[in-house]
């Protein structure tokens, strides 16, 4: 699958993209949500993983300004678990959520749920 992780922490960033591309994805890491959402217009991605608070930008602020594909399925990742962002996220086209920190096996699982 080819895969877009948006996240401000760089060390996430780092272990995301090895994991994912040890397990035969191609993967896209980025810290900055502007340009993630021009990389979006000009990919075709299967996932997005979007952090929720990135410095002055927010997960929502990406959905709301991503011109996002209907077979592009995004998961929120997140340390808050605060139910209105879920929510927000949701009605703004996510399909699941990760909450941090994950471990490699709960990040396949939920790809693997979500591609079904």
């Amino acid at each position: 699958m080819k895969i877009l992780v948006l996240d401000d922490d760089t060390v996430l960033l780092t272990v995301m993209e090895a994991v994912l591309s040890k397990n035969g994805h191609e993967v896209t890491c980025i810290d900055n949500p502007e340009e993630a959402v021009a990389l979006v217009a000009e990919n075709d991605y299967d996932f997005l993983l979007v952090d929720y608070q990135m410095g002055g930008k927010t997960g929502v602020w990406f959905m709301e300004n991503v011109n996002l594909p209907a077979q592009t399925k995004v998961l929120l990742i997140t340390g808050s678990v605060d139910r209105d962002i879920i929510t927000n996220m949701f009605d703004l086209g996510a399909s699941g959520y990760i909450i941090k920190p994950f471990d490699e096996a709960e990040l396949l699982r939920h790809l693997e749920f979500h591609t079904k």
